[in-house]
């Protein structure tokens, strides 16, 4: 084969779950986004896209994206078994991919998060390339017997199906290594391909119409009034108990504390007023009760802490912007804003306003919102653990912290200049702030990482087929086969 022939355009097609606004949605859809600008022809195929909690690439016929998979099977079951449900769903995608591209016209399939699919992908030729953001068994509840039992099956299949893959990625040199001590029959280290930024998404113009970013304005101008300047915290996170929300608002609530005493010790004034506020975006989708609970335990958290908080809605259809408030806004108590589901022109204001960004999930497996927060100048302080400690540079563009309220409100009030242990240089903000950007300029462009991305779908393709090995198929069937039968009896009340 020629090196003319090896290098041709190819076409693809990327296998996600569910395409939200999350994390790994940014990167597949940026990746699709990279590759289609490279001349390769893309398809995005998911079994769940809301097209109201959803990145604009894939409503506005900049990426062609296709819901398969969703017509047989339930997300869940009584808001239970969705991992059951989810691989289910896969499959039937799976089953429609194949039968949509019957001449095997698509070259390699691109999958991640669920590795289901693989196997079935692999017997109609097309190579598989599995980016994992994280094992998946490691993300799930193993608290009960039975339902170790019920996740030893998957456990076990995600296992199987990852080895089945042509070849494996892994977002960070931290994942590379809990991926080679979770899957032990898997001999090959996969290679660490660290995300891209989309970073062009974030130089366009900010539209200053946009009715949800006009309400934020509003209520910082309202909460301001009476002050000369106004400090800005930010926390990016979908409303989920593991990416530890609440590490963000405890620290808040510290770091007014330490500002007021600062404040006081310094002018030898008894008054003094907030100079801090912090506001809390995220993903949110109340057909996902654990958000709904997550939202409900942060709003809970900031009354016990003496806060004060307003959410603001987005629009949906010919609805206009929902306000909720905790009670009547004092200028005496410290302010939480939630933007639950805001959007991407939302989100670019934030992180070219925020003063600093507080990202608080623990061994996050990579972790996006850093690189683009730190490209838009704004320092970061994160947890110590996990993907961060690869992207930030601590007391360079930003600090790496425990996660401790104190210990994140200490290094908040040193960006901030608002503490006896401050920095002395009157501008380590703005350093900070120029660091990061050269600093993720030169490791995390998208077009360094759509290169990189290329150069493993064209290795990947090189590579000899297998067809996937039969102990595989026995595996899904008898498992699928055996639950099902125990969820029908639960159900007809057989047991």
């Amino acid at each position: 084969m020629t090196e003319e022939l090896e290098r041709r355009k190819l076409n693809i097609a990327f296998v996600h779950p569910n395409l939200g606004i999350g994390g790994a949605e940014r990167l597949m859809v940026d990746s699709a986004l990279g590759l289609q600008k490279l001349g390769h022809k893309v398809i995005i195929y998911t079994m769940y896209h809301d097209r109201n909690h959803c990145f604009k690439e894939t409503i506005d016929g900049t990426l062609e994206v296709r819901v398969r998979g969703n017509t047989l099977f339930p997300k869940s079951i009584n808001n239970s078994f969705h991992i059951f449900c989810t691989t289910l769903q896969s499959l039937h995608l799976s089953f429609t991919l194949m039968r949509e591209d019957p001449n095997a016209k698509i070259d390699i399939v691109i999958v991640d998060q669920i590795a289901s699919p693989i196997p079935l992908l692999k017997i109609s030729h097309m190579k598989v390339l599995f980016y994992c953001h994280f094992p998946d068994k490691l993300q799930a509840r193993h608290d009960t017997f039975f339902r170790r039992v019920y996740r030893f099956f998957f456990d076990t299949v995600e296992e199987l199906t990852i080895s089945e893959a042509d070849n494996v990625l892994v977002n960070s040199r931290f994942t590379q290594t809990v991926f080679y001590d979770s899957f032990k029959f898997i001999a090959k280290v996969p290679e660490v391909l660290y995300p891209g930024v989309n970073f062009e998404s974030l130089d366009t113009p900010i539209d200053e119409e946009d009715e949800s970013l006009e309400a934020l304005l509003e209520s910082i101008k309202s909460y301001k009034k009476d002050r000369g300047n106004l400090n800005t915290l930010l926390s990016i996170n979908r409303f989920e108990r593991k990416k530890n929300i609440q590490l963000a608002i405890k620290s808040y609530s510290e770091a007014l504390w330490q500002e007021t005493r600062f404040a006081k010790k310094k002018s030898m004034s008894s008054s003094y007023l907030p100079g801090t506020i912090l506001i809390v975006a995220g993903g949110y989708d109340k057909a996902v009760q654990e958000n709904l609970d997550c939202f409900s335990e942060l709003k809970s958290l900031a009354l016990e802490l003496d806060l004060q908080y307003q959410i603001i809605w987005p629009r949906v259809t010919s609805k206009n912007i929902q306000i909720e408030t905790s009670g009547d806004i004092v200028q005496n108590k410290g302010l939480v804003i939630f933007l639950p589901s805001f959007n991407d022109n939302m989100k670019k204001f934030l992180l070219g306003h925020a003063d600093c960004v507080l990202y608080t999930p623990d061994n996050e497996h990579f972790g996006l919102v850093p690189i683009e927060a730190m490209y838009m100048s704004t320092p970061v302080v994160a947890v110590n653990s996990g993907g961060p400690t690869e992207t930030i540079l601590d007391g360079k563009t930003g600090f790496l912290s425990s996660p401790t309220p104190i210990d994140f409100a200490n290094n908040i009030t040193k960006i901030l200049g608002i503490s006896s242990g401050q920095n002395d240089s009157p501008n380590f903000k703005e350093t900070l702030g120029k660091q990061a950007k050269e600093h993720v300029l030169s490791r995390f462009s998208l077009d360094v990482y759509t290169q990189k991305l290329e150069e493993y779908i064209y290795e990947t393709m090189g590579y000899k087929g297998t067809l996937p090995v039969l102990p595989v198929f026995i595996a899904i069937f008898v498992g699928i086969v055996v639950i099902t039968l125990a969820l029908l009896s639960i159900y007809f009340g057989i047991v």
